[in-house]
């Protein structure tokens, strides 16, 4: 069974909500298709779950990290990030470390083994990813540059404080 992503109105009517709409729709039913084809298959077969496997992105991403910067970062409350974590460690992915000056900090870094599946899901996103827009023509991925720019443009906006 294959979901197919929603047409974009071409009735002059279409307004600015509808179009939004039809958009966060599509991306959704893309990422969940691609996510069901691939990392989420994959990582079940490790015992990690999809919440877990982007724990570990986080941290290849940003590095170590506390367990109250990966709260906020994750929006969610530090009891939930340690427990995640304690799974994490019990898997052999991450690992705490007590900071140098002060002992009470504790940072949670990747272990060669977390990284490894980091990179191992960060090389199928890209690999994915290229395989579809190896499929675009010269003006699709043109577009697809300056959507990108706009969403880039837009996110340093939300970043900014008021």
């Amino acid at each position: 069974m294959s979901a197919s992503v929603p047409q974009i109105a071409t009735e002059p009517a279409a307004s600015h909500q509808q179009l939004l709409r039809l958009a966060l729709d599509a991306l959704d039913q893309v990422a969940a298709q691609h996510w069901r084809k691939g990392p989420a298959a994959r990582f079940a077969r490790k015992d990690t779950s999809a919440g877990q496997m982007h724990v570990l992105m986080l941290l290849r991403e940003f590095g170590p990290v506390t367990i109250g910067q990966l709260a906020e970062i994750l929006a969610v409350s530090m009891p939930s990030v340690s427990s995640l974590m304690d799974r994490l460690e019990e898997h052999g992915l991450v690992e705490r470390q007590r900071a140098g000056e002060d002992r009470r900090q504790v940072h949670v870094v990747l272990t060669p083994k977390g990284a490894a599946d980091a990179e191992e899901a960060a090389g199928f996103r890209r690999d994915a990813a290229e395989r579809v827009l190896s499929k675009f023509t010269d003006a699709e991925l043109q577009a697809t540059l300056q959507v990108m720019g706009a969403v880039q443009r837009t996110i340093s906006c939300l970043d900014q404080p008021l």
